[in-house]
């Protein structure tokens, strides 16, 4: 099982094999020429997962993220670079993690080329890009609070409602206020669960 997915720190997939450190390798991976940041990496992770149709992306790592979601540039690689994306395609859950490489950068770009192959893929109508990305299904968190008392909302709420809420809430409960990564994840997967169930 995945646990909740979170930022920070890293929480890798379930079942998922690690890549031994001995055996990860300097990324070649550029953006104009220039080595990618964490941050540059990060865009380009959002960018293709824009692009595939994927909502709720959520970037795990083991470097602390701004308020903007991101591994900020500046930070120290830490000593398992590792990175997970975890998002949502037709509804179901994906986490997609690479620690081939050195760099959390390097891991976040393979793992946008990855997304933008498999793009490539689905234009030539052989299959979709979520039959493509059957693999990288995320199992759903054992246990957990519903989503209802997470969000402290009804069954019945609108999806303006579950989105104005989840808002506050991660405004609250962001590390820099006092909360924490954890807290975050869990109310992240309220959203998408109480979302899931207007449609939305």
């Amino acid at each position: 099982m995945t646990d909740t997915p979170s930022a920070f720190p890293l929480v890798w997939p379930a079942g998922k094999p690690r890549t031994p450190t001995h055996a990860r390798k300097n990324g070649r991976f550029s953006r104009y020429g220039e080595s990618m940041t964490n941050a540059t990496a990060a865009e380009r992770v959002e960018a293709e997962l824009d692009r595939l149709g994927a909502r709720y992306p959520l970037i795990s790592s083991n470097v602390e993220v701004t308020l903007s979601g991101r591994p900020p540039s500046g930070a120290r690689t830490p000593d398992d670079p590792g990175i997970c994306i975890y998002f949502q395609l037709s509804g179901k859950p994906y986490a997609m993690a690479c620690d081939r490489y050195t760099t959390v950068a390097d891991n976040l770009a393979a793992v946008a080329a990855h997304i933008d192959a498999t793009r490539a893929i689905e234009r030539h109508g052989v299959a979709s890009a979520a039959e493509t990305l059957q693999a990288f299904q995320a199992l759903p968190a054992p246990g957990g609070r519903h989503w209802t008392a997470v969000l402290g909302l009804e069954r019945g709420a609108t999806a303006d409602q579950i989105k104005s809420t989840h808002r506050r809430l991660m405004m609250e409960h962001h590390p820099d206020r006092g909360g924490s990564d954890r807290e975050m994840g869990e109310i992240n997967r309220a959203r998408d669960e109480a979302l899931g169930g207007v449609g939305a």
